[in-house]
């Protein structure tokens, strides 16, 4: 059983003008189509109470093993940030669907 959990919960107004040129309007829409089109999947933010036209979604990062991050975490001095290298090698699949995220809002590159 889980023990707990990451959530982020993003507006994505700030890109209406490009998902409605998309015809992408609402939260539903909008998580739908990520998933389709960028194979990533988030809820969307009418699943917790928020308006349906609100850009919202709820966005969970643990696609990873986190005993095995502070494991290695802790193998490192206490002063050393945990660096690009370590997050690529522990969280690479969090990365990624970020990464497929921001190219999908941005339209930049074909995904699947």
């Amino acid at each position: 059983m889980p023990q707990g959990a990451f959530y982020l919960f993003p507006d994505f107004n700030v890109f209406r003008e490009n998902l409605n040129q998309r015809d992408i309007n609402d939260s539903e829409t909008f998580c739908q189509r990520l998933i389709e089109e960028a194979g990533v999947a988030i809820l969307p933010g009418t699943a917790f109470g928020r308006p349906p036209e609100e850009l919202t979604a709820r966005i969970s990062y643990v696609d990873f093993d986190g005993a095995r991050a502070l494991a290695a975490a802790e193998q490192l001095p206490p002063h050393e940030p945990l660096n690009e290298q370590f997050l690529i090698n522990y969280c690479g699949h969090t990365i990624e669907a970020v990464d497929r995220l921001c190219r999908w809002i941005h339209e930049e590159e074909p995904l699947c």
